[in-house]
């Protein structure tokens, strides 16, 4: 009983002294402790908002009264608001880091991009940040007119889009241009995507522009005339071919007229096409005029003469038959017994005992019997070019003999493996067979009929453009020495 009483007694001082404590702690805790608390606690909380330096945070509180920590506080949340508004305007890109994009339709719904190498449309559309459906709808509907692995770079693309009321991008359409004289337009539809193919007219104008050209200089002297890069190297290489002009004794007067193209926003489309090149040398005026027939360009000079064939009719050989008559072509050919052979020269019609002459001067370096050809000739001319005569009938020339273009060497027949009476004609150049049609002298080609009808009339128009070259010009001469 007295044992009862005593642990009755124990619990109830034990009560007492917990109550003690917990009535000293509650009174410890003043009100300016608790709002410092609650302080810390909205401080911490803003800090996170804005994704702020923890530390940075405790340095600025210890150094303020309770009352700046709010107005700290109160300001971070408004910072915290700014910052989330702008969460919308960043991507995240396949390196899993936020980079910010650069916004091209924020102000304007048009924007211009240039393909650079590797590009493709999807890359270029998915990079600004437009819809990947939308992006792949829009290529796919593009590439009904337009093969798109046909972009290339430097071409330009506008792109039109805009951002959304929740800062989306929303891809409206797409132009490019794959030629200067059409476009491509691709428009958003209530269902999707339509294409268009538009036509582009296309200003033509021409130009006229004259100077001298310095036989030491052409290119530079043709640059400081202003005569563009690809004009000046178009008129040189074909001027080349009539006119010496590097061993020309001095300047040489030009006239060139070309065409330029303008859109109707006065944007260059094509490149300059040159039309008319004339010059004035020692006292000779030479005219080439760029005749354009069914879609194909030449030079030819004032008479109707070809002037690429004029190469030709200079060549150092001649034929060796007075009339030529290829009955077999230089390269592949099927045999008489049907294989495939690779024949390394031409075979041309002759009777058995035609006179073959030398194409060139020249030393013969063989005169005998070869097996397959039969009865063979072959001169070494000037450089590494060679010449043979084969299937002969007869040899006249002898071995180291030095023989001069147009003499008889033998005549022809139908010896070794020749079905039937012809000469086999080869050249050769550093022991390598080539095409001797390249090397046989020819007569240069001229129009004929309706060509020269319509290349008379296009000179006449000419005439019409052109200041005119007269051998007693009096412009001054530029000199760029």
């Amino acid at each position: 009983m007295i044992a009862t009483r005593s642990q009755h007694f124990l619990s109830i001082c034990l009560l007492a002294l917990a109550s003690v404590i917990s009535i000293t702690e509650y009174c410890s805790y003043s009100p300016t402790n608790q709002n410092s608390l609650d302080e810390d606690v909205a401080t911490v909380s803003s800090a996170e908002n804005v994704n702020d330096s923890v530390d940075a945070t405790k340095d600025e509180k210890d150094e303020s009264s309770p009352d700046t920590q709010k107005d700290v506080s109160n300001n971070k949340d408004e910072n915290s608001v700014e910052q989330n508004q702008k969460i919308p305007d960043q991507r995240v890109v396949s390196n899993n880091t936020t980079q910010k994009q650069s916004e091209p339709f924020v102000e304007s719904s048009e924007y211009k991009a240039v393909v650079s190498t590797g590009d493709t449309i999807s890359s270029i559309l998915g990079n600004l940040g437009f819809d990947k459906i939308d992006v792949y709808l829009a290529s796919k509907e593009l590439s009904k007119v337009f093969n798109l692995r046909n972009l290339k770079a430097g071409q330009e693309i506008i792109i039109h889009g805009k951002r959304n009321a929740s800062k989306e991008l929303v891809l409206n359409g797409i132009e490019l241009r794959p030629t200067h004289s059409a476009k491509i337009v691709v428009t958003r539809t209530n269902s999707g995507f339509s294409t268009e193919k538009v036509d582009v007219p296309v200003k033509k104008v021409i130009r006229s522009i004259h100077g001298a050209i310095t036989p030491k200089a052409p290119e530079f002297s043709l640059k400081q005339c202003g005569v563009k890069p690809q004009i000046a190297r178009e008129a040189l290489r074909n001027l080349s071919q009539v006119v010496d002009i590097r061993n020309a004794k001095s300047s040489i007067d030009f006239e060139f007229l070309y065409k330029d193209f303008y859109d109707n926003d006065g944007n260059m489309v094509k490149s300059p096409e040159l039309m008319y090149i004339s010059v004035l040398n020692n006292g000779k005026i030479t005219r080439l005029y760029k005749f354009t027939d069914n879609g194909t360009s030449e030079y030819v000079d004032a008479n109707g003469v070809i002037i690429k064939t004029l190469a030709n009719s200079r060549s150092m050989l001649a034929s060796p038959l007075d009339h030529m008559k290829i009955t077999s072509p230089y390269g592949t050919r099927r045999t008489p017994n049907g294989r495939i052979e690779n024949h390394k020269g031409i075979d041309l019609s002759a009777s058995i005992g035609t006179p073959v002459k030398a194409t060139a001067n020249g030393i013969v370096t063989k005169a005998s019997y070869v097996s397959g050809y039969g009865l063979y000739i072959e001169i070494q001319h000037n450089g590494s070019i060679s010449t043979a005569y084969a299937h002969l009938s007869r040899i006249v020339a002898r071995k180291g003999q030095r023989v001069s273009q147009r003499q008889i060497i033998g005549y022809s027949g139908a010896s070794g493996k020749a079905r039937g009476a012809h000469l086999h004609y080869g050249v050769y150049k550093g022991g390598s067979s080539i095409n001797p049609m390249s090397f046989i002298k020819q007569e240069p080609q001229k129009l004929t009929g309706n060509k020269l009808h319509k290349f008379n009339q296009f000179k006449k128009d000419i005439s019409l453009q052109i200041v005119g070259l007269t051998p007693v010009d009096k412009r001054s001469k530029h000199n760029y020495n």
